[in-house]
C-alpha cells in the first residue's frame, strides 16, 4: 500500500524562530514514519531570514514557501495552500492545518502511519492540546451561543470555572482551529474555511459544517503542546475581531441548523 500523502499548511506572521522550533517538532514527530509529507510555509509577512533559515534545515520532509503580496485572514490563509497543492497534484490524503505554536511530540510515528486506519466518514482528527507545563487546554468546546457568552463572561469575572468546554472530542461541537487534521476529501467537500472570517469562529463553522455534512470529529490519541498567546482580552483590535466573528457566526444558517439539530437530538 502507497504512503499517505500529508500536506502540512503552517502560517508566519513575523513568528520567525517559532516557526523553525515547530518545523523541528514535526520532523521529530514524523522521522522514520512511512508517510509522504510535504509542509507549505506561508509568510503572511515578508520574513527573508525565516525563509533562509528554514529551507536551509535538512529535514526528512519537502518545504515550500509561500509569498503573501499582502496579510491574509487564519482561513484564507490555509485555503491557498489547500488550493495549491491540489492544483499541482489533487487533494492529499490528509491536510494538516497547525499554528506556528504548536509542538509534536517525537517519535509520533504511530499516530501518522495510523491516519489510513480511521473510518472514512472521520472527517476530521483531532490531537489534544497540553500547554508548556503539559496540562490541558480548553480546545474541545461546546456551542457557543449569546446567552451562554454572557454567562461565560459572568463566570469567568466572578472566578468560576468557564462554561462551554466539552470533556471529550466526542461531546465536543468544534475544536479550536490551533492543530486540526482534516481528510483531504472532506475539507475539499467542504470548501474549507469561510474565508468572511478574517480571524475567530471559522474553527466553529467549518467544525458545524463537517457534522452538518454528516462527516465527525474524533480524538487522535495523542497530544501536541500548544504554546497560546491569545490576544483577545489583551488587545482591542483582536477583540473587534473577535466580536465581528461572533455576530457573523451568530446570523449564520449552519449555526442555526446545528443548533436546532442539538436540540431535537437532546428531546
Amino acid at each position: 500500500m502507497a504512503a499517505e500523502v500529508l500536506v502540512v499548511s503552517l502560517v508566519s506572521h513575523g513568528h520567525g524562530q517559532l516557526v523553525m522550533e515547530s518545523l523541528h517538532s514535526l520532523a521529530a514527530s514524523v522521522d522514520g514514519a512511512a508517510v509522504n509529507m510535504r509542509v507549505l510555509l506561508t509568510l503572511n509577512l515578508p520574513e527573508p531570514a525565516l525563509q533562509a533559515a528554514a529551507q536551509a534545515q535538512d529535514l526528512p520532509f519537502e518545504l515550500v514557501c509561500i509569498h503573501n503580496a499582502g496579510p491574509l485572514g487564519f482561513g484564507a490563509n490555509h485555503n491557498q495552500a489547500f488550493a495549491r497543492c491540489v492544483a499541482e497534484s489533487g487533494p492529499p490524503d490528509w491536510f494538516v492545518v497547525m499554528n506556528p505554536d504548536i509542538f509534536w511530540p517525537a517519535g509520533a510515528t504511530e499516530f501518522w502511519q495510523g491516519l489510513s486506519r480511521w473510518p472514512k466518514d472521520v472527517g476530521l482528527v483531532c490531537p489534544g492540546q497540553v500547554d508548556v507545563a503539559g496540562l490541558p487546554q480548553d480546545f474541545a468546546r461546546r456551542l457557543m451561543t449569546p446567552w451562554g457568552l454572557s454567562l461565560r463572561v459572568l463566570r469567568r469575572a466572578l472566578g468560576s470555572s468557564p462554561l462551554g468546554v466539552a470533556p471529550t472530542v466526542d461531546q465536543a461541537d468544534w475544536v479550536n482551529g490551533a492543530c486540526m487534521v482534516w481528510r483531504g476529501r472532506a475539507f475539499a467537500q467542504l470548501r474549507g474555511f469561510d474565508e468572511r472570517y478574517f480571524m475567530y469562529c471559522e474553527d466553529t463553522d467549518i467544525c458545524l459544517r463537517l457534522q452538518l455534512a454528516g462527516g465527525r470529529m474524533c480524538a487522535a490519541g495523542l497530544s501536541v503542546v500548544h504554546d497560546a498567546q491569545r490576544q483577545t482580552g489583551r488587545s482591542a483590535r483582536h477583540l473587534r475581531w473577535h466580536l465581528a466573528s461572533l455576530l457573523r457566526l451568530w446570523c449564520s444558517g449552519a449555526f442555526w441548523r446545528y443548533a436546532w439539530r442539538s436540540c431535537r437530538m437532546k428531546a
